[in-house]
């Protein structure tokens, strides 16, 4: 089962803007950044993007390069850095989760914008994808915003705030661009302290719904569940779902259910079901060493799974 409808005419079904890094955990090194994350598992679902990135050229990047053509994706808008080093994060492991510390001034952090905007205009995608954290520097934050002017697709903007590395101008002029806003109870927190909200969680959503013309709120909650909301007042809960195997680490799982939503969204799901399938793979991911499987295993098995539901 392939996912792949991708109209007549269109190169990519989704284009995904942002970091390329290497998480650097105490035992090991593992490629990742949520943009690459989410590319690697668009992949694997048989929904080919085009990644918009920039690496040194260093070492990282025969490895990144490596992977790519490994997992079968597309490197020809890998731009590569003479200047500034691959992407990297400190990941420190503890009772509670993890804990980043993301290195300043990577390549990442200079994606130029021509060169992305040559991608975006080549790949006409149904989706875009981008979040905030290739967004902390000016000429990075400038190719975002050219890419998404110039593709006429749905806005996925996955907020993924980390500390300190956003501030409230720039990522409220994200969250404008975009069509659907994807956030976690940490981060909605944030976006509650910045603009004064109280009450229900419903209340709270749907203001923001409407105060940056959303079509669609999704809010991942852990081992909580997810929730979604609709700007006409529809909403629908997941609730918290059992582990069914031991959770090795949580780095990637956001990653994980944000690549599902989007293969949702393209495949017009309904929104319980669209929940359902990216939480259950979400789960999956925690079961795995790092944020993205080595083989195709998983996506085969959440494909014939989609696949043995949809026949019913």
């Amino acid at each position: 089962m392939n996912l792949n409808n991708t109209p007549k005419g269109m190169h990519y079904p989704v284009l995904v803007f942002g970091e390329v890094l290497f998480d650097q955990f105490p035992d090991r090194t593992v490629l990742g950044g949520a943009p690459f994350n989410v590319a690697r598992h668009l992949a694997g679902f048989g929904l080919p993007p085009l990644l918009i990135s920039r690496i040194g050229r260093d070492e990282a990047q025969v490895k990144v390069l490596q992977a790519m053509e490994r997992f079968t994706m597309d490197a020809s808008c890998i731009q590569i850095d003479p200047l500034h080093p691959t992407g990297s994060v400190r990941v420190d492991l503890n009772e509670s989760g993890h804990t980043f510390e993301i290195l300043d001034d990577q390549a990442y952090d200079h994606i130029h914008q021509g060169m992305a905007r040559l991608g975006a205009l080549a790949a006409r995608p149904q989706v875009v994808y981008y979040g905030t954290l290739a967004s902390r520097h000016t000429t990075s934050y400038r190719s975002l915003l050219s890419v998404l002017r110039l593709s006429p697709g749905l806005k996925f903007l996955d907020l993924n705030l980390r500390q300190p590395w956003f501030d409230r101008a720039r990522t409220e002029s994200l969250i404008r661009h975009a069509h659907v806003l994807k956030t976690n109870d940490d981060e909605l927190d944030i976006l509650r302290r910045w603009l004064n909200l109280r009450g229900s969680l419903e209340s709270v959503c749907l203001h923001l719904l409407n105060r940056y013309d959303l079509r669609m709120l999704i809010l991942t909650r852990g081992e909580n569940g997810a929730y979604a909301a609709m700007p006409d007042g529809r909403s629908v809960e997941l609730p918290a779902q059992a582990m069914t195997a031991p959770v090795i680490d949580t780095v990637g799982a956001g990653d994980a259910f944000s690549a599902v939503a989007i293969a949702g969204l393209l495949l017009d799901w309904p929104l319980t079901r669209l929940l359902e399938r990216a939480d259950a793979f979400a789960r999956k991911v925690l079961g795995i060493r790092g944020a993205v499987p080595e083989d195709d295993a998983l996506y085969e098995q959440a494909l014939s799974g989609w696949k043995e539901t949809d026949e019913r």
